[in-house]
């Protein structure tokens, strides 16, 4: 934006510039070219008076004209004849015809402007009078190259005077456009950071009246959503907290029941308890998801303290492996580990990668399906590793790829889940500076890429 305004307004001064510059020139060329024919009009006329008187020597007169101004001269009788010429002959065309217009007592040709360029010679003439009868006529032909020369030095400080007024007019339209785009610069950035969640500085408040009331209101009703966001994510935090004390005295007086119920309430037991596990684990989940968003809220506002440690990402990734390996072989399911790139490691506590794979392999084997290979990897792309668990089962159809990673999905089949793990592990990387993604696996299941920083260079 700022660019396109600096173009406006440096194209309108250019155009200003022009409309003053153009018509200053050409009045320049116009007054130094009648200054040239006012001031050979009046050496023209001396010269004729000159001719005029009886005893006057024309080839002396000649000669010293031409001497001194280096410009032709021609003295002609009242029939046309030379009389006395320096550089200039009666053969020529334009000097003959001035000549002529001259002996006739026709009016003077208007002098046509002078250019910059211009290197020609104009022939212009005056009558020899003797007792008020034309006997001859006197031609000069006028050099216009000092004049030219004059006015194209006229021309260079004009175009120096529009060179400056033009960087003048850049400056100045650069110090409109920073101190007008300043506030919105600002309002970008804010809005920027709202979108990402970032509690980052308040717009400037600054720039001309208007975008100063717009800066204020905004900055008031970012205040407004940023409380109203960290009071909902304290409702979660401090609801799931409360609920799990009178939860756990529900969960302790329902397996004391166990004993007591009548083989007709068994089914109703089992299914009251299994909902008691999953709301267990919802509330779990739910302060998962608190903490993880206050790390991530708390990094993007710059909060957050540099890794002291790091973590060996094969370490945690063999151990988490072996951990769900008695799980996968009830469904004769394969877990493989891949990495050409032995060493790497990434600023994250070790529970948080512990987490991040467990819910990528919790996912894989619950929906991969039976007789799958589920296959975690590790890919490094510049100063980022990719943490990678795919599987070659059925995967998702592709209108719910986009929708995995939010919160409280689920898929169509499933009844256990909470739809809160890919959510907290999304949670988890954006808060130490990477990126969770949902994808369909190359050997046809779903794959979930974990984008983190690296601590390690590759061997």
């Amino acid at each position: 934006m700022g660019l396109r305004v600096r173009v406006v307004l440096v194209v309108l001064s250019l155009l200003t510039i022009a409309a003053l510059a153009v018509p200053l020139a050409l009045s320049l060329a116009d007054r130094r070219t009648a200054a040239l024919a006012e001031e050979r009009g009046r050496q023209l006329a001396a010269l004729a008076a000159s001719a005029a008187m009886p005893d006057t020597p024309l080839h002396r007169l000649v000669e010293r004209y031409h001497d001194v101004y280096g410009e032709g001269i021609l003295v002609v009788d009242s029939d046309g004849r030379p009389l006395a010429a320096g550089g200039l002959s009666v053969e020529d065309p334009a000097v003959a015809d001035a000549a002529e217009r001259a002996l006739v007592d026709a009016p003077d040709v208007r002098w046509t402007r002078i250019w910059p360029w211009d290197r020609r010679e104009v022939p212009v003439a005056a009558g020899v009078r003797r007792e008020g009868e034309l006997a001859g006529a006197v031609v000069i032909a006028v050099d216009t190259s000092i004049a030219a020369r004059g006015i194209a030095i006229g021309w260079m400080w004009v175009a120096v005077g529009c060179l400056a007024l033009l960087i003048l007019a850049l400056l100045v339209a650069r110090a409109l456009t920073r101190w007008v785009l300043r506030p919105v610069n600002g309002l970008e950035r804010a809005v920027a950071d709202m979108t990402e969640g970032v509690a980052g500085p308040p717009a400037d408040v600054a720039g001309p009246p208007e975008l100063r009331h717009f800066s204020s209101a905004f900055n008031t009703m970012a205040q407004v959503v940023r409380g109203s966001l960290d009071r909902q994510r304290r409702l979660v935090a401090d609801a799931s907290h409360q609920l799990r004390n009178p939860l756990a005295a529900v969960r302790l007086r329902a397996d004391n029941l166990e004993d007591h119920v009548a083989e007709a309430g068994r089914p109703t037991y089992v299914s009251m308890t299994a909902e008691l596990d999953r709301l267990e684990n919802l509330l779990q989940q739910l302060l998962r998801l608190a903490r993880a968003e206050e790390v991530s809220g708390s990094r993007m506002a710059g909060l957050s303290p540099t890794a002291a440690s790091s973590t060996d990402l094969e370490e945690v990734v063999t151990e988490r492996i072996a951990f769900w390996r008695p799980v996968a072989d009830q469904q004769n399911q394969r877990l493989r580990f891949v990495s050409d790139r032995p060493g790497l490691a990434v600023p994250l506590a070790r529970h948080d990668v512990e987490q991040l794979l467990d819910v990528a392999l919790d996912n894989a084997i619950r929906y991969a399906g039976p007789d799958t290979t589920i296959t975690a990897s590790t890919e490094c792309t510049d100063d980022m590793v990719d943490l990678i668990v795919s599987d070659d089962g059925a995967g998702l159809p592709d209108e719910d790829l986009s929708r995995a990673a939010g919160r409280f999905w689920r898929g169509r089949d499933d009844r256990s889940g909470t739809g809160l793990g890919l959510a907290i592990a999304g949670e988890i990387t954006t808060g130490h500076g990477g990126a969770t993604a949902v994808e369909r696996a190359p050997e046809g299941g779903l794959l979930i890429r974990y984008r983190l920083p690296t601590t390690s260079t590759p061997t």
